[in-house]
């Protein structure tokens, strides 16, 4: 039977650590207050990159960290995959660019491409990977995810710069086969884009980013508040789908990973699944980290490595994306 598994995770944060003291006094110089908002999304710091970082800086990064923890061979990776909604480049794709700086070390690489599904995007990355992998000759992988958001993030914007950080992380898969089904077991992804309107990057359009009339500001991001209080609800039906499908019922999960968008949506979709606090099943790293994009779920599985990755243990990652979209997938270790 083929399974294909995470052979280890390696991530990359920033050096220069933002705690919320330093964000409350930049919005009170320009009249504006991000403070309740920080508190209620259980922010304490986060890291935002310095000069001369970017996505691929970022995600050779995670690449490096994910080879030295967990003795990987760069010969023996067959396919690079970037997952990220701020690119460097887009001629040529990010994961090209990352393949040719790393030259020989990576001359095995058949296929290398750049998706973007916003903040699902590394689980998506990985769904499509490991599905791509079931179907073909590709033994090992590695689903390199980046989220550059303060070089597009408006200073003025209360949500995205006072909450949102930069981070990069990586995911090493590998073919095995076995006897017994193990790895990712199953994903469901769900899509309804009546939400499309809110979030735009960039404002303009990328066909008038050239454009010297269209102010600097247009070309950044552009974040309209809306109602996200119905994501716990749409995260337990999916999950519950996703279990049903498998036999499994809610407390057969060890370990729920969730966006780290909001401590408050995750422990309510952990309650409406009937799981309480007092399992130890959930971790919230967003205090630390703050919210990075498509990076975060990684982030956690990365920070809970000796703990989630103990054989049989069945883990849960669930997240959303802009526009939304909704990815669950189940893995069993």
């Amino acid at each position: 039977m083929k399974n294909v598994i995470i052979e280890g995770t390696g991530v990359y944060i920033p050096t220069n650590k933002v705690y919320n003291e330093q964000l409350d006094e930049h919005f009170e110089k320009r009249g504006l207050s991000a403070h309740s908002l920080m508190n209620h999304l259980g922010r304490r710091k986060r890291y935002f990159i310095s000069e001369g970082e970017n996505t691929i800086t970022m995600s050779i990064n995670a690449i490096n960290d994910c080879v030295k923890k967990n003795n990987i061979n760069l010969k023996e990776i067959e396919m690079v995959v970037v997952c990220t909604d701020t690119p460097e480049y887009l001629f040529p794709s990010d994961a090209m660019k990352i393949v040719g700086l790393y030259g020989e070390q990576l001359s095995n690489v058949k296929t290398a491409f750049t998706l973007n599904s916003n903040c699902t995007g590394m689980i998506q990355g990985i769904d499509v990977v490991y599905k791509y992998m079931k179907a073909s000759d590709i033994k090992k992988a590695l689903v390199v995810g980046c989220f550059c958001i303060t070089p597009i993030a408006l200073w003025a914007d209360t949500v995205v710069y006072a909450t949102f950080a930069d981070a990069a992380a990586c995911v090493a898969l590998t073919m095995s086969d076995g006897e017994t089904r193990k790895g990712f077991l199953d994903t469901k992804v769900s899509v309804n884009a009546g939400y499309h309107e809110y979030i735009t990057y960039p404002k303009c359009g990328m066909s008038k980013v050239p454009l010297k009339a269209i102010e600097p500001n247009e070309k950044r991001l552009e974040w309209n508040p809306f109602p996200m209080d119905f994501i716990p609800e749409e995260w337990t039906k999916a999950i519950k789908e996703v279990l049903g499908r498998n036999g499994l019922e809610a407390k057969d999960i060890d370990y729920y990973i969730f966006s780290q968008l909001s401590d408050v949506y995750n422990t309510e979709t952990l309650n409406l699944l009937g799981i309480s606090p007092d399992d130890k099943k959930y971790f919230f790293v967003g205090k630390e980290y703050g919210y990075t994009g498509n990076t975060c779920p990684i982030l956690c599985l990365n920070r809970m490595w000796d703990m989630y990755s103990q054989p049989d243990t069945k883990i849960i990652i669930c997240t959303v994306g802009a526009g939304y979209s909704i990815i669950v997938q189940l893995y069993q270790f």
